[in-house]
């Protein structure tokens, strides 16, 4: 009977193992997230695995070939608790596809956006460490914050990248 398995991959692999699985006949599943990051000081959506280094392949352990999976181009091993393969329900692989925030499957992770009177903190550049209170956006990539330097509440203008929510 058919089951769900967790396969450990190679840094980085798990499009390349998850293409060469699919090439010989599995069933795959490896979920995605988008991220934002800054790269070159600008803010750029990216999509990775939700899990990194892992995937999902369903098959037969008593009827398909383990060791082809074992040798798959990017898989580095198929995951086991002791001897036992690491199977997974088929309920929580049905959750997480249902479960995606996007109709291509993948998960939109949301960054908060400030809102003015929000607390956040500054995390680069020459302000990097103060505290101060959003006040409002700048054009696209730019935000007034508020900063209480010597007793007063000053505006500085930074870029959206330079801030982030109070505790985030």
């Amino acid at each position: 009977m058919k089951k769900w398995f967790a396969i450990h991959t190679k840094p980085r692999q798990e499009t390349v193992a998850e293409e060469n699985l699919i090439r010989q006949g599995f069933d795959t599943y490896c979920p995605r997230i988008q991220l934002e990051q800054i790269k070159r000081g600008k803010r750029v959506k990216v999509i990775e695995a939700m899990f990194p280094r892992y995937l999902f392949v369903r098959f037969d352990p008593g009827y398909d070939n383990i060791s082809s999976i074992r040798y798959t181009k990017g898989v580095t091993q198929l995951v086991r608790f002791g001897n036992e393969l690491a199977s997974v329900p088929d309920d929580i692989i049905r959750l997480l596809k249902t479960s995606a925030t996007d109709p291509s499957g993948i998960y939109i992770e949301l960054v908060p956006e400030p809102k003015p009177g929000d607390s956040v903190s500054i995390i680069e550049g020459s302000f990097a460490g103060l505290a101060g209170v959003f006040h409002k956006k700048s054009g696209e990539e730019r935000v007034i914050v508020l900063l209480n330097v010597l007793g007063e509440q000053n505006r500085v203008v930074l870029k959206r990248e330079q801030i982030q929510l109070a505790g985030g």
